[in-house]
């Protein structure tokens, strides 16, 4: 995604005087070994490489300006190991939130993302047209996945009201995540498979209601 938006300090001052807002930073961890060569890394346990760990601390660095009061993570380790970096650094709370687990990719996890395209050309183009006809054998639905993101979203939006806190997701979850909060529709999330290092803001007004699933 090169085109992730990032506010400066004195816009995003501006923008919060303005009208009450909730600000989601969707946050992709460092790099793993996986991201390297694009394979699906599902809910497989992997650390930051020497990279990823760079990149976590220039994201805590970038964190700086945004101003989050705490960071939710995913309980995947390259996640986990992101978020306790930039939570550290910006001396705020690090707490696991189990439905910002990845999706499970069941027997597509470990597989590279040119392998299925290569072996399975119809799955492939289905699942990049339409994410929602298309399970990872063995693996946790699109539909399913939706209900845990809006049931995150939910108990986000009770807790939270106004400010900014920042949320550490791995690839795809982090798309999904970002489309349900802004209600669009998630297409070709092949695409977005080995991001890492990057994050962009999401802002929700005061009061607005839950987005509704896209079907």
């Amino acid at each position: 995604m090169s085109n992730l938006t990032k506010i400066s300090s004195e816009s995003t001052a501006s923008f919060l005087e303005e009208k009450h807002v909730l600000r989601f930073l969707i946050i992709r961890p460092g790099e793993t070994v996986y991201d390297i060569q694009r394979h699906i890394q599902g809910n497989l346990n992997l650390h930051l490489t020497e990279n990823g760990q760079q990149e976590a601390s220039r994201l805590a660095e970038e964190m700086v300006s945004e101003n989050p009061s705490l960071i939710y993570t995913s309980p995947n380790v390259s996640a986990l190991e992101t978020a306790e970096c930039i939570a550290s650094s910006l001396q705020i709370p690090c707490k696991v939130l189990k439905g910002l687990r990845n999706q499970d990719q069941g027997l597509w996890e470990g597989r590279r993302v040119e392998e299925i395209q290569r072996l399975q050309p119809r799955v492939y183009r289905c699942a990049a047209n339409s994410p929602q006809a298309i399970a990872p054998p063995n693996g946790e639905s699109f539909r399913e996945v939706q209900k845990r993101i809006q049931t995150t979203i939910e108990w986000l939006l009770k807790r939270h009201h106004e400010g900014t806190i920042g949320l550490v997701i791995c690839e795809p979850l982090a798309s999904l995540f970002r489309c349900a909060l802004k209600s669009e529709e998630a297409k070709n999330l092949w695409n977005f498979i080995g991001q890492h290092g990057l994050w962009e803001p999401v802002e929700l007004p005061a009061g607005q209601a839950v987005p509704a699933l896209q079907r």
